[in-house]
């Protein structure tokens, strides 16, 4: 039996135990239930970020809310894995067309990481938030004790470089391959700007956080490594796929509880209708992206 036909049998049984949780869910544990690809115009720095400071006032629902401070680059790393010589589970990831083996490895690193916390958590994946201009997509959510994590999964290779102010960021494959991506901060700030108006949080009393994570085949180049904004120590982090789990479960001992069982149930309900969307706007949000990215 190759390798390759090992990863897609792992995979398969990986996402029939994804899809299983999802449908029935732990109540003591996690679970599974995912919006977003559009972001806030008003995010980011208005003059330095390199410099930690940030304008008052131009901020998305809130005077300056979302606007970074405290940020703080990585140098230009190598990738954790070299795509050309890839085998099995990572050479599935790199076959990933359409990114779902991608957010479902990021959704097994989450889980993992909020079992051995052992508190009260749960993992919703795939979640279609309704907006102004249709629908926006989150990969993964943790609702937690500590506070609300939101993930957005970019399972790519290459060279990626880009900064705050950038609507769009680099892909260099090669050579004479460039390929643009939007800002993938700016996009999940839009994913967690349409989770808490779904979830009626207001945005002073909001404990979020908010995670990029790239594949461990790519090379990050001098971009936004992590950095803060909001009123409780509310922060976002941008790293490959293999530091996620450390990352988490520092976050999760270093956090206060802020949220109770109770709290964590009635959004997981309120949610709901945003997990069990039909297959109609699954597939025109998917058309809208592809719109979105050839232009």
């Amino acid at each position: 039996m190759n390798s390759a036909l090992l990863a897609a049998i792992f995979i398969a049984i990986f996402l029939l135990l994804v899809l299983t949780r999802r449908k029935g869910g732990h109540r003591g544990d996690s679970r599974q239930g995912r919006p977003g690809r559009h972001a806030p115009r008003g995010f980011g720095r208005q003059g330095s970020a390199r410099s930690g400071k940030s304008p008052a006032g131009n901020g998305f629902d809130g005077a300056g809310y979302w606007n970074a401070r405290d940020v703080q680059f990585r140098q230009e790393d190598r990738p954790p894995v070299d795509a050309r010589k890839a085998r099995g589970l990572e050479a599935a990831l790199a076959d990933d067309v359409h990114g779902k083996f991608g957010e479902a490895a990021t959704s097994a690193l989450v889980a993992r990481a909020a079992s051995s916390d052992r508190r009260k958590h749960i993992i919703l994946q795939n979640v279609f938030i309704p907006t102004h201009a249709g629908y926006t997509e989150i990969d993964t959510v943790l609702l937690h004790v500590t506070g609300i994590y939101v993930f957005e999964t970019k399972n790519i290779s290459g060279e990626i470089e880009g900064d705050l102010d950038m609507e769009r960021w680099n892909q260099e494959l090669g050579p004479r391959v460039h390929h643009t991506l939007y800002n993938p901060i700016r996009q999940n700030t839009g994913h967690m700007g349409a989770l808490l108006r779904q979830l009626k949080v207001r945005l002073e009393s909001a404990s979020i956080y908010s995670f990029v994570v790239f594949s461990d085949r790519c090379t990050l180049r001098n971009v936004p490594a992590s950095g803060k904004f909001g009123n409780n120590g509310n922060g976002w982090q941008v790293l490959h796929l293999c530091e996620l789990r450390e990352s988490l479960e520092h976050a999760f001992s270093s956090r206060p509880q802020v949220y109770d069982s109770r709290t964590l149930e009635s959004w997981w309900q309120a949610l709901q209708p945003c997990v069990n969307v039909p297959e109609s706007v699954r597939q025109n949000h998917v058309h809208s992206v592809q719109r979105l990215h050839t232009k």
